[in-house]
């Protein structure tokens, strides 16, 4: 016999979704090592290994905010945005202009995997 407030059904929805989430950063973090960098820095778009892919693709899943995305300001230039609710246009675009989009997807991975690692440690 129990006592207390019970349960709701969106407690337990709460308390699945953060294991999944911790399991899933998990699971990623065991994934990523230097291969996996290598590979995307050698390769941003691809095709992937199945372990590249997964880091990739949970990179990709990260919430919207904060997230630096390509942004292209005019002809065959490229600069990197970082969204920011509530900023001008929900975006704070950086001064750097890239000529290359490859060269710039490459920043772009370079950033999502660093801000992975340090989350990760």
């Amino acid at each position: 016999m129990t006592t207390g407030t019970p349960r709701k059904v969106s407690n337990r929805t709460e308390e699945l979704a953060h294991i999944h989430a911790r399991r899933t950063l998990e699971r990623v973090t065991s994934e990523y090592d230097e291969v996996v960098a290598a590979e995307l820095d050698a390769n941003p778009f691809g095709p992937h290994t199945d372990r590249t892919a997964r880091v990739l693709r949970y990179l990709r899943s990260l919430p919207i905010a904060g997230k630096e995305v390509l942004f292209a300001p005019g002809d065959g230039a490229w600069t990197i945005g970082k969204i920011v609710i509530g900023a001008p246009g929900n975006m704070i675009v950086e001064d750097d202009v890239f000529d290359d989009y490859t060269a710039a997807a490459r920043t772009v991975l370079r950033r999502r995997l660093a801000l992975f690692v340090d989350t990760a440690e």
